[in-house]
């Protein structure tokens, strides 16, 4: 059977060492081959005697990868070190190795660990054809104890799903699945008086406020709504033998997702890449750059165009 390939980019930081670490432990449960590689930033350092010190330093980087997989037990297909744009050849060595997932840290060099994502993963997150997984650390390290699963029911969606009970399944994770609904943007409060309607007091076109016992009707109709769309995953889960717990928020996508990170410690979010709702359109200021970018666990975006790369169930 063909290994599941896992691409790991380091730069020598704290953050990619601990990023390399959750490659490694992950390589180790599900038998999959990594491939570690370091690029010098042509740009960054145009000096030829800086770039050859940067490329020593960047073989360093990939041999401490080969030595903690190699305590694993884990194969090693290629360590590398290229010169050029980070972006470009990390983007070029998944493709040529059609690799399954890219893990790399979601913050590099010079930034702590609770600044914002990076600037080379939030474009590889953005333009990578493959599953990419951002390393944060969390006082679990390198164990998934806790995995939120924001869902919309969209197709992408449930590709995640699967992915993350995949995950949880190995780590023995309790599995959180949640929507959201923002019912301020989603319920009109005000409505036109039509032509059927006018009449008793009411005039055409005038603009009316619904009641509160409506209001309370629709927005009550969202939620049941959404409580269906978490329990397709909480399905998800049952086939898999995991234990997921549904949440239902009414606010602003991002602001609640990240709420429920903090509150419930969660160590791991999977997301879909695309999907029918805000929540995952990977798109400039959408809700998955947002939660990528600033929440204080790792995230892992699942591509539904490269479903076949779903980590299986062995």
């Amino acid at each position: 059977m063909t290994k599941l390939q896992f691409l790991v980019p380091v730069d020598g930081s704290e953050n990619s060492r601990t990023a390399a670490k959750h490659a490694v432990q992950m390589a180790s449960i599900y038998g999959a081959e990594i491939s570690s590689m370091f690029v010098a930033d042509i740009h960054k350092y145009a000096v030829p005697d800086i770039l050859e010190i940067v490329k020593k330093a960047g073989e360093e980087y990939v041999d401490q990868v080969r030595k903690l997989a190699e305590i694993k037990g884990i194969t090693i297909r290629s360590t590398k070190v290229l010169t050029g744009s980070p972006i470009e050849q990390i983007l070029n060595e998944a493709e040529a190795i059609d690799a399954n997932l890219i893990i790399m840290a979601a913050i590099g060099r010079g930034q702590g660990k609770t600044a914002p994502i990076g600037a080379i993963a939030n474009r590889i997150l953005r333009l990578s054809n493959t599953h990419v997984m951002l390393i944060r650390d969390t006082d679990c390290k390198e164990q998934y104890k806790k995995i939120l699963i924001p869902t919309d029911g969209s197709k992408d969606a449930e590709y995640a799903a699967q992915y993350g009970m995949s995950i949880a399944r190995r780590y023995n994770a309790e599995v959180y699945a949640c929507t959201i609904v923002d019912s301020k943007d989603k319920i009109l409060e005000m409505h036109i008086t039509s032509l059927d309607e006018a009449g008793g007091g009411r005039v055409f076109g005038e603009t009316v406020a619904y009641s509160e016992a409506i209001i309370k009707r629709m927005k009550q109709h969202l939620l049941d709504d959404a409580s269906r769309i978490a329990e397709n995953v909480t399905k998800i889960a049952n086939k898999k033998g995991v234990t997921a717990e549904i949440i239902v928020k009414d606010g602003k996508t991002t602001s609640e997702i990240l709420k429920i990170v903090k509150n419930q410690n969660i160590d791991l979010i999977v997301l879909g890449s695309t999907g029918k709702s805000s929540i995952s359109k990977m798109v400039v200021g959408s809700v998955l750059e947002k939660v990528a970018s600033t929440a204080k666990c790792s995230v892992l975006v699942v591509r539904g165009s490269r479903i076949e790369r779903v980590v299986p169930e062995l």
